[in-house]
């Protein structure tokens, strides 16, 4: 069995250890540089991603996260819900959650706009 009783003196009461401020600093600049490299821009992303949700309107081309491109007919933002056509000729429609929404492709309702002045 080890015995601590054993040990010098001087190795069991070192004196200084985590008392000075230099042996703090790399694990204080680790901790600041992992937050501006991983979790502040992870915040701005959801951040721009709810925006998006947010601005979401009718006739915008939209992709899903299952890779259907389609316009939106219609949003629903209090059951969170879009409905989307997928074929202009056929009339096809679906419903699917907001989340569901990976990217704006066009904001058709803009460019009419624009096209209109």
């Amino acid at each position: 069995m080890f015995d601590l009783t054993a040990m010098p003196v001087h190795i069991l009461a070192q004196e200084g250890g985590f008392a000075n401020p230099l042996t703090w600093l790399p694990i204080v600049a680790i901790l600041v540089l992992g937050y501006f490299m991983l979790i502040r821009p992870e915040q701005k992303k959801a951040s721009d991603a709810q925006k998006m949700l947010e601005g979401i309107k009718k006739n915008d081309r939209v992709e899903t996260i299952g890779g259907i491109i389609a316009t939106v007919v219609s949003v629903k933002k209090d059951q969170q819900e879009v409905v989307l056509r997928l074929d202009d000729k056929s009339g096809t429609e679906m419903r699917v959650r907001m989340r569901a929404i990976a990217t704006v492709l066009s904001r058709e309702g803009k460019a009419s706009d624009n096209a209109e002045s």
